[in-house]
């Protein structure tokens, strides 16, 4: 799901670029000492969960686990996704510096909403396995729509192709909500206070 160097135009990647710098901005203004370990934890875990993927053009499909990763970390998760954003694309070639802003609002933003809407007890309308179900599938459903906006707005012709994007993640949501149902229901067992934030 990470877009290339090269792909966005100049005023898409710097208008995202400067998106990006208010998130951060937004991580640092609640980082205590304290969560600096779970933050480094969560960063490592977007980035191994990242080497399962799935090239499809210029985009990737993986799994990205940024539903729980938001529900623990809350405004941190845009720093713990930078930083992973940022390894990656200079260790290992995933996306680029130039779409790094673009990427971490495809990959973060999604993730704080879902923190936000379970804060707010907002997804208390679903039976409790179902919502945790909902916390992976609504993630991934929220930054596949993010991602096929920026390439729709990058350039016309890109419009189709993020019509494909769409459906190729399709499988990927239900994925998603499966590994984050039992992530939580395992979190929930042996270490619930991790999820007192986000009131799961």
């Amino acid at each position: 799901m990470h877009i290339s160097d090269g792909i966005l135009t100049s005023e898409v990647a710097i208008g995202t670029a400067v998106i990006t710098v208010g998130l951060l901005a937004l991580s640092f203004k609640d980082l205590k000492n304290k969560n600096i370990a779970i933050v480094s934890a969560m960063s490592a875990l977007f980035f191994i969960a990242s080497f399962v993927h799935i090239p499809l053009g210029f985009v990737q499909i993986h799994l990205i686990l940024i539903g729980i990763i938001g529900i623990i970390l809350g405004p941190q998760v845009f720093l713990a996704i930078f930083i992973a954003l940022l390894l990656q694309a200079t260790l290992l070639g995933y996306g680029g510096i130039s779409s790094l802003g673009a990427n971490l609002i495809i990959m973060s933003l999604p993730a704080y909403l879902i923190y936000l809407a379970s804060k707010m007890q907002l997804l208390n309308i679903f039976p409790e396995k179902l919502k945790y179900f909902m916390i992976g599938f609504l993630a991934v459903l929220l930054s596949t729509l993010l991602l096929a906006l920026i390439l729709a707005l990058s350039k016309e012709e890109y419009l189709y192709a993020s019509y494909t994007v769409f459906l190729a993640n399709v499988p990927a949501m239900f994925i998603e909500g499966l590994v984050t149902l039992f992530l939580i229901n395992y979190l929930k067992k042996s270490i619930p206070d991790l999820l007192d934030e986000a009131k799961v």
